[in-house]
């Protein structure tokens, strides 16, 4: 062999170990995962960036970097791990190309390469349409990664149905309503970081953007907005759309039409008062009496959101209608969120979480309330100590002659342990919990306790769904024709994060994130209410 081919082949072996990872030599990766290079955004609309940092000795932060800025870092919640999916918020505020920027650092302060992608900013929708026509110019290797990019990952939608305030209901002026679509995830993307915004119309009072729960592919989602009916008489037409995290619109109109009508006040009052004197009176006051118990037994969820800053714990309780009792509750939120209680608080449910990120983040709360059941319903709880590097069993059980309908946890002062099983057992409610410190907190499981109403509960699984590595993953189980959900629970490793336990449909869901490079399991149960 000459010498000029044997350097040669001497470069290209070390180029080639240069790429590889050995397990006695640190290395640093990081990826942006939401976003495409070229991809279109709106200038002066908020954009989370999601970068997926991996390190063999774990992370000490990540780092945004706007055409060579350093805008935002975020921490680990807690310690260094492995690995970490970064929330970063980015607010174009000048139209044109910009370089975004992203790298890691580990604990002993290896940097990683940075991974870079450039943004196109337009004012508007309109633009970005336009913008989009002439897409066939760019050269084959382009036009094959911008297919392969939309191939991935594609957002869409459809309309489901209206859950309440049907099109062209009459609404009294200035009443307070609550409007809810159903929609459905039809597209290949999962919902994380999206909003509801208005688009069209009169927004009615309406708070917005709205942000959005975790959606996954194929699921369906009830998309909720509290609004107030307009002090003008007449036709009044609500428009929204479904915005993702990039600021692109998708799916159907979202449209709700109400009839607002001014009721008179006094009309009604005389021809009441002097009705009792009448033979027909005694007859319709039966009827009227008997109205009420013709509604079937059924199930209803409500769902309020909160914002938590920076850093901070806030608790928020939601309450069931009146004429409903609350059986169960749960929550969904967004990255960096640890949810320490989630129990029923008189007739609502109440959650407390810590936002452990540099910026504000965003958590639903439901609850699931049964109406029409003459029943009533309580709380049982039980308390232990979480054992110390150990895991811990607790065991609430409901009283004899009463249903378990659901149930929660509390764990003290905000010690960082987990709850990997959330379900009933027999007439219980069971809580398993892991607590990594040396330290023995307080853990109560909670009970949800029918009594006063006939009929049984069933619990009804989907086991063994198994989460890929590094990826996100949910699992759904509904209850059967007949009966009616009433709350649900789950088992997970003890290596997943909980971002969703709630009711969805007439089933339970439960949303979890694996950062591991294993698959791991995931269980959903679901409570269900046979009359």
């Amino acid at each position: 062999m000459s010498a000029r081919k044997f350097w040669l082949l001497a470069i290209i072996i070390l180029v080639t170990l240069a790429g590889c990872h050995f397990p006695d030599q640190p290395w640093v990766l990081i990826e942006i995962t939401n976003l495409e290079n070229g991809q279109h955004v709106l200038f002066n609309e908020g954009v989370l960036i999601y970068a997926k940092a991996r390190s063999s000795q774990g992370i000490s932060r990540v780092e945004l970097y706007i055409n060579g800025e350093l805008t935002a870092t975020q921490l680990p919640a807690r310690g260094n791990p492995r690995d970490l999916i970064a929330e970063l918020p980015f607010a174009p505020l000048t139209e044109g190309s910009v370089i975004v920027s992203v790298l890691a650092v580990d604990r002993k302060g290896t940097v990683s390469d940075p991974f870079s992608i450039t943004l196109n900013v337009v004012s508007s929708i309109e633009d970005i349409e336009i913008s989009s026509t002439p897409t066939p110019t760019p050269s084959a290797e382009e036009f094959a990664q911008t297919q392969t990019a939309q191939a991935i990952c594609t957002n869409s939608a459809s309309f489901v149905t209206h859950v309440t305030i049907p099109e062209s209901t009459q609404i009294s002026t200035n009443v307070n309503f609550t409007k809810i679509w159903r929609v459905n995830n039809n597209g290949s993307c999962d919902w994380i970081g999206y909003q509801l915004v208005h688009s069209g119309g009169d927004h009615m009072g309406a708070v917005f953007p709205k942000a959005l729960p975790v959606v996954k592919a194929g699921s369906n989602a009830d998309l909720v907005i509290e609004m107030t009916a307009p002090s003008q008489p007449g036709t009044h037409t609500s428009i929204w759309r479904i915005q993702a995290g990039d600021g692109t619109l998708f799916g159907p109109e979202l449209i709700t039409t109400i009839n607002v009508i001014e009721l008179p006040t006094h009309t009604p009052v005389p021809t009441h008062t002097q009705t009792p004197t009448l033979s027909p009176t005694p007859t319709t006051f039966p009827t009227q009496t008997y109205t009420p118990t013709l509604p079937p037994i059924s199930v209803q969820q409500i769902s309020a959101q909160i914002s938590i800053p920076p850093n901070s714990t806030e608790s928020k309780t939601i309450t069931c209608p009146t004429g409903s009792i609350v059986v169960s509750g749960g929550f969904s939120h967004q990255f960096d969120i640890q949810v320490w209680q989630s129990k029923k608080d008189g007739n609502g449910w109440s959650i407390t979480a810590t936002n452990f990120d540099s910026s504000a983040k965003e958590l639903t709360i439901s609850a699931t309330c049964l109406l029409n059941s003459k029943g009533t319903s309580s709380t049982v709880s039980e308390e232990k100590l979480a054992l110390p590097n150990d895991k811990t069993i607790i065991t609430a059980s409901c009283p004899s002659g009463s249903l378990v309908t659901g149930g929660g946890w509390s764990v003290e002062n905000n010690a960082p342990v987990k709850i990997f099983i959330s379900a009933k057992s027999g007439n219980d409610w069971q809580i398993s919990v892991h607590n990594p410190t040396d330290i023995s907190p307080k853990v109560t499981a909670f009970a949800i306790c029918l009594t006063g109403a006939s009929g049984s509960t069933s619990q009804y699984d989907k086991k063994e769904n198994k989460v890929p590595a590094n990826s996100t993953a949910s699992a759904q189980m509904n209850c059967p024709a007949g009966s009616y959900v009433t709350g649900g629970g789950f088992i997970i490793d003890q290596e997943l994060t909980l971002f969703q336990t709630t009711q969805e449909d007439n089933g339970w869901i439960n949303f979890v994130s694996n950062p591991t490079d294993e698959d791991k399991r995931l269980d959903t149960f679901t409570i269900c209410y046979q009359p």
